[in-house]
């Protein structure tokens, strides 16, 4: 626990030197994740649909329209089955995951990507003897686009992101799982500072 507050606290305070307060905007969201995972033995995953909300901090740096948005989301990620002949079966993997992403908007237009980290919040029984032991961690990556549209005071969000898994999340050897994932969000953003 100590290890995902560090990391929290120093997500959460990066790009924040030389940048006026009056610029940095708050960004509560909700949302789905269209989750699925790439596994090595197996064949016929299918996605599923969970939930996703958090909380970003937009903050402009250098030129015009760039901007560093670190995040703090929760997320849940999974598969999903279908044999023939049976009934679908979903499992799904809670985590807490934090993406710093370098932003670019030109007018209210943005595009986004960068890396992410993934802590995983337990494993259920039923996940553990479909897919064996999982490891805490996921790293990944995540990009996408969106619009930030003027509403009131603040901005109405509008984002679609792609978030690939790159590490093994199993414990099995020989075995190999990835997350993959579609994100879709809305939310609002605060100007803070003003």
């Amino acid at each position: 626990m100590k290890k995902v507050l560090l990391a929290v606290a120093f997500t959460f305070g990066i790009g924040a030197i030389s940048v006026s307060a009056q610029s940095i905007e708050l960004i509560p969201k909700a949302g789905i994740n269209v989750a699925t995972q790439s596994i090595k033995s197996v064949g016929g995953e299918k996605s599923k649909v969970g939930f996703q909300a958090g909380l970003g901090v937009n903050i402009p740096v250098g030129k015009d329209g760039f901007s560093i948005q670190p995040e703090l989301n929760y997320i849940q990620k999974g598969v999903a089955f279908k044999p023939a002949g049976a009934s679908r079966t979903t499992y799904n993997m809670n985590y807490l995951e934090i993406p710093v992403l370098l932003k670019y908007s030109f007018g209210p237009v943005y595009v986004n990507a960068g890396p992410s980290i993934g802590f995983r919040l337990g494993q259920s029984n039923k996940v553990k003897e479909a897919l064996g032991k999982t490891k805490s961690v996921d790293f990944g990556l995540q990009m996408g686009l969106g619009a930030a549209i003027p509403a009131g005071p603040g901005k109405l969000i509008v984002d679609g992101r792609y978030n690939l898994g790159l590490s093994n999340i199993s414990d099995v050897k020989g075995e190999n799982i990835k997350n993959r994932g579609f994100i879709f969000s809305l939310g609002y953003a605060i100007p803070i500072g003003k």
